[in-house]
């Protein structure tokens, strides 16, 4: 059985891997930002080129597809750093909306019935096609959580996500998920607004943002509480399926994955990866069962698309 303290998801740990590139990436570039400036400010003003790619002759991309003065290229520092803190929190918030869409076709494909009660209309011509696919639970499983979880506010898509984790996000964490909804209304107005406070987001968060058409001001701080907020939530919502739906799953999935696509057969070595990669113990005599069942089925992989992330420890 899952351990509810310790164990991730699949979907977890991409959307983990995910959001650390995006924060690798934010850091990357404001770090490089200050290097920029102390290495420049090493360098006498008389020294300076009068374009940057004169300098060591750089006349190749990147340099001079941009080809301005020194002095003009340190002055938009600071609009880089604004722009790079703002694109780091639409990366955050859309990495998470990635892990619920993810998860939610994980529980699907892995207990249809889950859905039972749902008023979901299904045309004839689309159960047809659905029939025709090579794995209909599969397709069924990613036509229901996108219709649930794509174009929705977050609010809506953690509200249905209740019901399928069974866990009370709005009562139990109910500061955070309101927190969370605020972000997203900062997510909407860089991405669809021009980067400047709406009328949505001054009237729901006006502590933070009182005045319309202004620019947004986002910080250090602010990137670094979005990155925090979209993990814990994640956070308790994959305790909480493993505990309800996958259990097992995933790590019997990764038994699949590792012995058909890299070719494991070592039950320790597996063992060892499943725990590094999901932190989730499985011991030696499952993982045998789980490597011979699939040795005598050859059955292929289904339920979930690998990628690199999965296997990044």
């Amino acid at each position: 059985m899952a351990k509810k303290s310790n164990n991730t998801s699949l979907a977890f740990q991409k959307f983990k891997k995910t959001i650390e590139s995006e924060i690798r990436y934010y850091w990357q570039v404001t770090t490089s930002i200050i290097y920029t400036e102390r290495w420049w400010s090493n360098i006498k003003i008389e020294d300076w080129p009068v374009r940057l790619s004169e300098y060591a002759n750089d006349k190749v991309n990147p340099f001079n597809s941009i080809d301005i003065p020194v002095n003009e290229y340190l002055r938009y520092n600071n609009q880089i750093k604004n722009v790079t803190v703002e694109n780091s929190i639409v990366s955050f918030i859309t990495s998470f909306e990635v892990y619920l869409l993810d998860v939610t076709r994980r529980i699907i494909f892995l207990n249809p019935e889950i859905i039972d009660d749902s008023s979901m209309p299904f045309e004839a011509k689309d159960i047809a096609c659905g029939l025709t696919k090579h794995n209909a639970r599969e397709w069924f499983s990613n036509r229901v959580a996108s219709n649930y979880m794509r174009n929705k506010t977050h609010l809506k898509m953690l509200k249905w996500m209740e019901s399928l984790a069974k866990i009370d996000l709005f009562k139990t964490h109910k500061s955070i998920v309101e927190e969370w909804n605020k972000w997203t209304y900062v997510r909407n107005a860089i991405v669809h607004s021009g980067r400047e406070v709406t009328e949505d987001l001054a009237k729901i968060w006006p502590e933070k943002f009182s005045t319309v058409n202004a620019n947004l001001n986002l910080t250090d701080k602010d990137v670094v509480r979005v990155h925090y907020l979209a993990i814990e939530i994640a956070k308790k919502i994959d305790s909480r399926i493993i505990e309800t739906t996958i259990k097992d799953e995933d790590g019997f999935l990764l038994i699949k994955e590792l012995f058909v696509r890299f070719g494991y057969e070592n039950v320790s070595e597996i063992s060892q990866k499943i725990y590094k990669i999901l932190n989730h113990k499985l011991g030696k005599m499952v993982v045998e069962q789980q490597l011979a069942k699939q040795k005598k089925n050859n059955s292929e992989i289904e339920g979930w698309f690998f990628s690199h992330y999965n296997f990044e420890e």
